[in-house]
């Protein structure tokens, strides 16, 4: 694709939010543009842009019947299509009605985002696991992960000390992934002492990213453990995560959709230096053997996470080693300009 060139109309993209400060606004299509230099404008239709790229706000009973001249780009980074059935995702088309986000109430909002999967000219995921899903509906789909170049590489530290300190990072509404390792960290807490570091929203809404705002230290009260809570921020994670000694991505193995989430937690902390223990699901593993990891740093079990995390605390050196390696492979196998490439190459197949 021509950059730099005004006889080019500028793309169009709708946002996950106005501000563009979610992170998939911040890591994905416009951090790719701004690295290309990319001229895109906002949009809540068609207009006149030749082509568009939509999140996942994008209200589908709108774009799914635009014209067939304006080349449409669907980013479905979550594992959407994984979604095993329940309460919720029956209600999901009715609730994004009441929300808003479509103008018309859907009874199955799968079937209609399977539509608007067939009618787009490509889609973009995040892991070759999802491809395979979405390539049902659509021959041109993409895999790319997110783009963490907001995030500064730091060199691997580690200290001694008699407390092992912990930091983990996301939505609220992922939340319930911790609470399911809290047997493991309970049982770690009796030997060590343990403090437990969330980088989150300190209040978040409770449905819809619209309604019924709840504090966060509400909901980890209980938990057993010492818990700090931090207000996510890009400085506020770097800063909180240096002064730990292991990050913990945990992940609910029985869930389908949580389990096909991609590795981007895990490359967060490897470009801030520090190391991760992760749940063993597909992507977590794909990235720990890229790292020459393997089982050193994956839990399958309460029973995993208690004995890697006794055994990383008592091993500074080797918390610096497995830190090291995540790094090497955050700056080559998953490089910004590699991960950009990818949506050249998706921009090409226009």
């Amino acid at each position: 694709m021509t950059t730099g060139d005004e006889s080019v109309a500028p793309i169009g993209y709708l946002p996950h939010s106005l501000d563009l400060k979610r992170p998939v606004d911040r890591r994905r299509f416009p951090r790719y543009a701004e690295m290309r230099g990319l001229a895109f404008e906002l949009v809540s239709d068609w207009g006149t842009h030749r082509t568009v790229v939509l999140s996942t706000t994008a209200d589908i009973t709108q774009w799914v019947v635009a014209p067939g001249d304006c080349r449409i780009i669907v980013d479905l980074p979550d594992s959407f299509l994984d979604e095993g059935w329940s309460p919720k995702r029956a209600a999901r088309g009715l609730a994004k009605w009441v929300g808003g986000e479509v103008g018309r109430p859907i009874l199955s909002y799968r079937r209609a985002m399977q539509r608007m999967l067939e009618r787009a000219d490509a889609v973009v995921c995040s892991t070759d696991d999802q491809a395979e899903r979405i390539t049902r509906h659509n021959a041109n789909v993409h895999p790319i992960l997110d783009l963490h170049g907001e995030f500064e590489c730091l060199s691997p530290v580690a200290r001694e000390s008699r407390r092992l300190d912990l930091v983990w990072e996301g939505l609220t509404a992922t939340l319930p992934a911790v609470e399911a390792i809290l047997p493991a960290l309970r049982s770690v807490a009796r030997e060590l002492e343990v403090r437990l570091h969330l980088v989150t929203d300190l209040e978040s809404p409770r449905y819809m990213n619209k309604f019924l705002l709840r504090r966060t230290e509400n909901l980890v009260v209980d938990w057993g453990i010492e818990v700090e809570l931090h207000q996510w921020g890009i400085k506020t994670l770097t800063e909180v995560a240096r002064r730990c000694d292991i990050a913990i991505v945990p992940v609910d193995l029985t869930d389908p959709m949580a389990v096909g989430k991609p590795e981007n937690r895990m490359r967060i902390f490897w470009r801030l230096g520090v190391p991760v223990v992760a749940s063993a699901s597909p992507a977590n593993i794909r990235a720990a053997s890229l790292a020459g990891l393997d089982q050193r740093t994956l839990c399958s079990t309460n029973s995993d996470w208690e004995k890697i995390l006794k055994r990383l605390h008592a091993l500074p050196e080797e918390r610096i080693t497995i830190a090291s390696a995540g790094q090497e492979v955050a700056l080559t196998a998953y490089s910004e300009e590699s991960l950009a490439c990818r949506w050249d190459r998706l921009f090409d197949s226009l």
